[in-house]
This record gives C-alpha cells, structure tokens and sequence, in this order.
C-alpha cells in the first residue's frame, strides 16, 4: 500500500470512528446530558467497573467532541469518585481524546481540519508554533483559562511536534485546571465549603498570573 493510499486508508477509518462517536453520543442522549451536571454524576455512579469505564469514556467524548464544555464532567468525576480517583479516571480520558484529536488532524491534514476548526483557533496555534518556543508557547495556550484546548489539540496535529512531545506539553499544561475541577467537585460532595472557597480563590489567583504572564510575552514579542 502506498503512501497517499495509506494515509486516505487511516483518514478514512479515523473519520468513521469520529462519525460513530458523535451519532452513538447524540442518538443516546450523551451530548444533552454532558451539559448537565446532575446527569452526568448519574452516570458515573454506575455499579463496579462501569462507572470508571463511563467516566473515562465520557472525558474522551468531551475531548473529541471539542464544543462540550469538560469543566461539568470534571467537576462530576470528583465528585463521584474523589479527588485521586477522579483525576486519574478523566486525565486517561482526556489524553485518549487529546490522542486522537492529533492524530486526526496528522492524518487528514489542513483542508479537512478548516472545515471544522474555527479559523482564530486556528491562527493562535499556528502563531504559537510559528517561532524557536512553540512548545512553551502552546504550554502556555493550554494552560490559560478560555482557551479552547480541546480545539488546539486538532490544531497541533498540523505542527511540527511528534507525538510524544505533544502529550506530554498538553498533558502537563491541562493538570493544574483539571485537578482544581476534580478538587471542587470532590469538595462540594464533602460538603466542605470552606474548602471549595480556598481552591477557587488559588485558582483565581494562579490563573490571573499566568493570564498576566501570557499577554506580557506576547507584547514583548510584538515589539
């Protein structure tokens, strides 16, 4: 099989995995439901190795179907199963989706991607890597709050990164918003309000630094 045919043969199989996601999520319900918090706590609270299983597919589904907000399904991930737990069950989503978003926009390339990525999402990644510190760039992307990362991670399909050098920017930059998520929820299922006031005033905090930090290297960089 040669090249170009290889590639159309993975686009292909890659474009009817996406195609079945997004049908089987939205024929049972699944979309509707990830948009509401009550809902999705139900569904992770299946018996034995389901909920896991649930939680896990219900972050990768998020990641891959980039338009559904994840802060929900994290927060319910803590809640359900606790701090610990809930991290470690969403972040395996999270990074099963954030593989397959990159490896989709590799295969299929720019023309397919631009028929689904809105185009300043796709000018940020691109001038993010467009210079010698693309990956403390697209660190700094995924790591600041309102970015649509979930979007970016198609975007750097189309960089220069490997594959592994992807994951580990992503995965390092999505941890800090995905435990403070995961923290909440487990401290509203405790009840523990006190708490909950801490970690959102830390998050507050580290956020607004590194949204500070952002736009002051991006205008010494225009300069």
């Amino acid at each position: 099989m040669t090249a170009p045919w290889k590639q159309r043969f993975w686009a292909a199989i890659l474009l009817a995995v996406l195609a079945a996601v997004g049908v089987a999520a939205w024929q049972g319900g699944l979309l509707r439901s990830l948009a509401d918090r009550e809902r999705v706590v139900e569904l992770l609270r299946a018996e034995g190795w389901k909920g896991p299983a649930v939680c896990v597919a219900v972050q990768f589904v998020q990641v891959v179907v980039f338009f559904i907000p994840g802060e929900i399904t994290q927060f319910a991930a803590g809640y359900v199963f606790g701090a610990w737990k809930g991290f470690v069950f969403s972040a395996v989503g999270i990074m099963l989706g954030s593989a397959f978003d990159f490896a989709f926009a590799r295969v299929v390339g720019r023309p397919t991607l631009e028929k689904m990525i809105p185009r300043p999402t796709m000018e940020k990644v691109d001038a993010a890597l467009d210079n010698a510190r693309g990956k403390s760039a697209l660190f700094l992307l995924f790591l600041l709050p309102g970015m649509p990362k979930d979007a970016m991670s198609y975007g750097a399909g189309l960089s220069h990164l490997s594959f592994t050098e992807f994951m580990v920017v992503s995965g390092l930059a999505r941890s800090p918003a995905l435990a403070a998520s995961v923290v909440l929820g487990s401290q509203a299922n405790q009840r523990n309000y006190r708490a909950m006031i801490v970690t959102g005033v830390v998050v507050v905090i580290a956020m607004g630094g590194a949204y500070f930090y952002e736009r002051r290297r991006s205008r010494r960089h225009a300069s």
